[in-house]
């Protein structure tokens, strides 16, 4: 069965159990399915991807997949309008700890999706969402594993991106590729008298996504993605001793240790990936 596939069956029943359990909320409001689907930012055509970042390399992506979900609606208001530490709370996917302290979830999609991010085409998830009619004012996009894996799991493959391209700045030209994967390459080792790294379940969220709607029974909901805000620092000349494939295809790399540590590339596609505002864009189309 297909990787996807399977996801989509295993979290199907999670949803089939989950919604109008704690997980979201109920006021007593009308509460109804609806379809979800995600892509790449609009632009005319699909196809490469050609653009310049901030410090003047002329990038052309060739391939950016992008695996994400599952997806919660909150009511509470964007970070800045509330203190860090109202907003940050501790949060497991269908693993019976609450979500958001201070907001409320009243919309969920129990499933991944994966979709090419140079295409302007949306993908729909392959499960139904489920929501309360209350106003929507942020969304969270979660990288989790499949299901049946502990989110607080850090040896894993599941990859969140695979991106390959060139880049062009002056007379210096490099091609590149490389799967960003959310593993213990992201954690922070503690230092002496600090709370402790960030876990590797809250790697995995993006939270706080500014998307204020009131859904309408009928609507969906839409997530587009913005690769090229991955790119934006990126610096080519930073792959000059990362390793290479026969044809001098730079490989991105994201280690703690070894030969090869996490190059300045893929720190900015790790960056960019999880950048709330900016990255993502989440609306409601009413039918």
């Amino acid at each position: 069965m297909n990787p996807l596939r399977r996801v989509a069956v295993a979290l199907a029943v999670v949803a089939g159990v989950g919604v109008g359990a704690a997980c979201v909320g109920s006021t007593g409001s009308p509460r109804f399915a609806f379809e979800a689907r995600a892509g790449g930012a609009p632009r005319e055509g699909s196809g490469p991807l050609r653009f310049t970042n901030e410090v003047g390399w002329d990038v052309t992506l060739e391939r950016a997949d992008v695996t994400l979900g599952p997806i919660y609606l909150n009511v509470v208001a964007p970070l800045g309008a509330q203190s860090l530490r109202e907003l940050f709370v501790k949060t497991a996917w269908a693993h019976g700890e609450s979500h958001l302290s201070s907001g409320r979830v009243v919309g969920e999609v129990l499933a991944q999706v994966r979709f090419d991010a140079l295409s302007p085409s949306l993908v729909p998830f392959p499960v139904v969402g489920a929501i309360t009619q209350e106003q929507v004012r942020t969304a969270e996009v979660w990288f989790y594993p499949e299901p049946g894996v502990s989110p607080d799991t850090t040896k894993i493959d599941t990859v969140a991106l695979d991106v390959a391209g060139a880049a062009r700045r002056g007379d210096r030209a490099v091609r590149f590729r490389g799967k960003l994967i959310l593993d213990d390459a992201w954690q922070r080792s503690a230092s002496s008298g600090s709370r402790g790294a960030q876990s590797i379940a809250e790697i995995r969220r993006v939270r706080g996504i500014a998307s204020s709607f009131y859904p309408r029974e009928g609507g969906h909901l839409e997530i587009t993605f913005d690769v090229k805000r991955l790119f934006r620092g990126a610096d080519f000349d930073n792959l000059a001793s990362n390793p290479s494939d026969k044809d001098g295809t730079k490989i991105l790399v994201q280690s703690k240790t070894g030969k090869f540590t996490t190059d300045q590339v893929m720190q900015n596609l790790y960056q960019g990936l999880r950048e709330a505002n900016g990255t993502y864009a989440v609306r409601w189309v009413d039918p």
